[in-house]
């Protein structure tokens, strides 16, 4: 008999609408068994930041309803101003003493003191430093005041978050094996805040937030952008020749790839990999036509458009078209849930 206690929800707060995807199975053989996507007001969150909990609990109370999800166990993604990220060198120590230690000497690589934030890390490798080896941790620093202000919205909801997880970090479990070989740079395109994130091997090394969204460049088509649904013309039909989207879209374009080459920039000074295999887009940006191709000619990389389902077997109808790139993220958070 399956016990619905097994099932979780991966959710991501986007500027306008939240999206969610229910799984269930183990990590290495999941399987999706709904999805389904609410508008939320659009100042309820800005940036990625939750300002209004209570109105963002009701959109979730609505999503459940309308997706009717098994599950009110979530894995709630967060990204924004809020959550730093820094890839530090570390004494090798047992994973309780490592803990212990970096609360201590986290610090020394943060701006904001560590009593107002809520810490994780992984160990991501190792390297040498004055012959000696070193763990390379990736640790992550949310401030605590907007983590407990995205908690409350889900508590508002009447759900159980079960881990928190930043948004971009998820990402990479979208990738087959064979994909995840070498270095990919993963780039979210939302209609609020976008992301990307730079992997070796499947291994998170580096991530920021991009400052470039789908709504400014609607807004500057003059586009409604609340929510998935209402600019699907614009969407389809963006790069077509001898139309006035083009070059709105080529701009945008250009923006995006301006903002990759100065992340990939800083990661090639600070790390010792340099070739890049692939990039991989995300997110509602990604469903712009012809954008991948663009991308690709301007960054000079081979470049593809994330496809959420690949990374999970469906059972009954999901609700949504999970091919769709806008369900990449969560997705990618309901995989993190079933690791804990």
């Amino acid at each position: 008999m399956e016990l619905r206690s097994s099932r979780i929800v991966g959710v991501e707060l986007d500027t306008g609408v939240l999206r969610a995807v229910e799984i269930k199975g183990e990590s290495g053989k999941p399987f999706v068994v709904g999805a389904g996507r609410v508008q939320v007001p659009e100042e309820a969150i800005i940036d990625g930041v939750v300002n209004d909990a209570a109105a963002v609990g009701k959109a979730l109370q609505s999503l459940w309803q309308e997706a009717r999800f098994g599950s009110r166990r979530v894995v709630p993604g967060i990204f924004n101003r809020s959550v730093l990220i820094r890839m530090i060198t570390f004494p090798r120590l047992p994973g309780e003493k490592i803990k212990k230690a970096l609360r201590l000497q986290a610090g020394a690589h943060l701006p904001i003191p560590v009593s107002q934030t809520v810490l994780d890390f992984a160990v991501v490798g190792e390297a040498y430093a004055d012959n000696e080896l070193l763990n390379e941790v990736l640790l992550v620093a949310a401030r605590r005041e907007q983590l407990m202000a995205c908690l409350q919205a889900f508590w508002h909801g009447r759900l159980t978050p079960v881990v928190v997880d930043a948004s971009p970090l998820a990402l990479p479990r979208l990738l087959p094996p064979a994909k995840r070989q070498g270095i990919v740079v993963m780039v979210d395109l939302a209609l609020g805040l976008s992301s990307i994130v730079i992997a070796v091997n499947g291994m998170p090394r580096f991530a920021r937030m991009l400052p470039v969204s789908l709504k400014q460049c609607l807004k500057d088509l003059e586009v409604a952008a609340g929510g998935d649904r209402r600019h699907d013309k614009f969407v389809a039909a963006a790069v077509e020749k001898s139309t006035g989207e083009d070059m709105y879209v080529r701009h945008w374009c250009k923006i995006v790839a301006r903002e990759i080459k100065i992340s990939l920039g800083y990661y090639v000074r600070h790390d010792r990999f340099k070739k890049v295999d692939r990039l991989v887009l995300s997110g509602l940006g990604a469903r712009v036509h012809g954008l991948a191709t663009l991308l690709q000619d301007e960054l000079q990389l081979p470049a593809e458009v994330a496809v959420p389902q690949a990374a999970a077997g469906v059972q009954g109808k999901p609700g949504v078209d999970l091919s769709q790139p806008e369900f990449a993220v969560s997705l990618a958070l309901a995989l993190r849930g079933l690791e804990v």
